[in-house]
């Protein structure tokens, strides 16, 4: 059922992350109603139109994924649609069929002008929101965070941390040890793996990422939660001291704590551990040697 989700939103979602996908059913529809090119390259036109039906469409969708281990993403499955290949030839064609035109040559060339604009102001033509700014600055925050939690490490460090730490903990310092790995989040890396992520683990990952959000230790949890595999039980709480305690009986003896937990809270921690968390960046550290 979850994979049959997936592909049933799939399309919902990968249109609105770039236009190369309607811009390949726009180039389409358009060889379809012009009857553009030779009996080949209508062959082609026409390979690209099923594939790219069997993709948008759930059922097919599904025995894609399926095909390629399942764990893959919804998008890698349009791999088997020669997307840009289709795209090209069907603009050629079109710029052909407009230069044998007898349009004036100001009306092709508005026509080439208009065609661009719509390319190119329309969206975006690939799916990341990212940027390379924008990784280099979170690297640089967390590089600047595990600098000052080294600092207070007496020796090797199991780090459990938010998810924005944790991904990119390892590639900055090959010497911290992580409570777990970006399986959790990331599925399509478990797609080789043979050891499962335990539900502990779950249960940490999931409180880690609501404690910011609810700015407490003790958090409900929602129906929705962003976790792969089984996720903790929806309207269950899962409380702060316990995880806490979990994860160092875990191994963990570096803590990063969201920082916008409340003062009243941090107070318990204190209490409970006999620690007094300290603030590293937007983190509050818990040091637990």
């Amino acid at each position: 059922m979850e994979l049959l989700k997936n592909a049933w939103n799939g399309w919902l979602l990968r249109s609105g992350q770039g236009k190369l996908a309607a811009l390949l059913l726009c180039v389409l529809l358009l060889a379809w109603l012009l009857k553009l090119g030779n009996e080949r390259q209508r062959k082609t036109f026409l390979f690209g139109a099923i594939a790219a039906l069997l993709c948008i469409f759930p059922v097919s969708a599904v025995l894609f994924m399926l095909y390629q281990t399942r764990f893959y993403d919804y998008e890698w499955i349009w791999a088997v649609v020669p997307m840009t290949a289709v795209i090209a030839l069907g603009v050629v064609l079109l710029l052909e069929r407009l230069k044998q035109s007898k349009a004036s040559k100001k009306q092709k060339l508005a026509t080439v002008i208009l065609g661009l604009a719509i390319i190119l102001l329309c969206s975006s033509l690939g799916k990341p929101k990212w940027t390379i700014e924008d990784q280099m600055k979170t690297r640089a925050e967390v590089a600047n965070v595990l600098a000052q939690v080294r600092n207070y490490a007496g020796g090797e460090i199991c780090l459990w941390a938010p998810k924005e730490v944790m991904e990119a903990a390892r590639s900055i310092d090959a010497d911290v040890t992580l409570l777990y790995g970006r399986t959790l989040w990331q599925e399509h890396l478990n797609a080789f793996s043979y050891e499962e992520d335990t539900q502990d683990q779950r249960d940490l990952y999931v409180w880690m990422q609501l404690a910011g959000a609810y700015q407490r230790l003790d958090v409900p949890v929602p129906a929705d939660t962003d976790v792969v595999g089984t996720p903790p039980k929806a309207g269950s709480t899962l409380e702060g001291i316990s995880c806490i305690q979990k994860a160092v009986a875990f191994g963990a003896n570096e803590i990063l704590l969201p920082g916008s937990i409340s003062e009243e809270e941090v107070l318990k921690l204190e209490q409970a551990f006999g620690v007094t968390p300290v603030r590293v960046g937007a983190y509050l550290l818990l040091d637990m040697e």
